[in-house]
């Protein structure tokens, strides 16, 4: 399953992280340790674009900033 491209502002990162946030909540639900690794994998995944959005935007910014 591959994460939306999206064009992205702080407020995408913050979502990614929010949604990382809530898997990591659901798989403390799960009593199968499989299901609970994938929940965290994906969290995980989730937190790596939140991320990179954000260092992406520092970067722009930068740039911008440099005229």
């Amino acid at each position: 399953m591959e994460e939306p491209q999206t064009n992205s502002g702080p407020s995408d990162s913050d979502h990614y992280r929010d949604m990382a946030r809530k898997l990591r909540d659901l798989a403390r639900e799960f009593r199968f340790a499989g299901a609970r690794r994938e929940l965290l994998d994906l969290a995980s995944r989730y937190e790596r674009r939140a991320d990179s959005l954000d260092a992406r935007n520092a970067a722009a910014s930068d740039q911008d900033h440099r005229g």
